[in-house]
């Protein structure tokens, strides 16, 4: 009997692994294809983003684009989008250094002087499940997400940066730390928001 029940808590570990390696499976073409040319910083934190350098002299207003993603990690985390938008928007905004930070809409899509656009589209990422984690602890490996950043000037329409930014998780410690990684996308929401603040800081 102690045998039969250790083949179904194996059979039931492997089953819940290959739905984490199932969430991997959906990410995008290759990212240095999709955008070639572009740098990127990976492992990021809001520790390591304030150490990067302005480029540029500053803006008063800060504008969102919704945030872009592929409709197969709309399918698989119904609430990432919004948890990220959101995230950025209210970072952005307790930082109280801009005079407006608004998410574009039919209501403000005229463009103003000292407004930068923010584009940004999540173009590759995995929240390992806290079933698969309980289960698979570190063997069915990290969370990570990957976002491609454009900013822009809303009167010239000069673009004015853009990069790829990766963070990702470490497996170990969300094996001891379940349910951890599912903060993910309000996390990163708050690195880009605080990425802009540094790369294009308020005047």
């Amino acid at each position: 009997m102690k045998g039969l029940r250790l083949i179904g808590i194996l059979a039931c570990s492997v089953l819940l692994c290959s739905c984490a390696g199932k969430q991997q499976a959906t990410a995008t073409a290759p990212v240095q294809n999709e955008y070639p040319g572009v740098s990127r910083i990976e492992g990021v934190s809001l520790e390591t983003v304030r150490q990067e350098a302005k480029v540029t002299t500053g803006y008063k207003n800060i504008v969102l684009n919704p945030i872009q993603t592929d409709s197969q990690f709309g399918k698989d985390y119904p609430d990432m989008a919004s948890q990220f938008q959101i995230s950025m928007l209210s970072h952005l905004k307790d930082k109280n250094s801009y005079k407006q930070v608004a998410l574009r809409d039919a209501a403000n899509q005229s463009a103003k002087a000292n407004t930068l656009i923010a584009d940004v589209r999540v173009i590759d990422m995995r929240i390992v499940s806290t079933g698969a984690r309980f289960w698979g602890g570190a063997m069915v490996g990290s969370s990570y997400m990957n976002v491609y950043l454009k900013l822009t000037d809303a009167v010239s329409k000069k673009l004015i940066h853009e990069k790829i930014i990766t963070t990702n998780n470490n497996a170990f410690a969300s094996a001891w730390a379940l349910g951890s990684e599912q903060s993910l996308p309000m996390d990163m929401g708050k690195i880009i928001g605080e990425y802009i603040c540094v790369v294009a800081p308020a005047i």
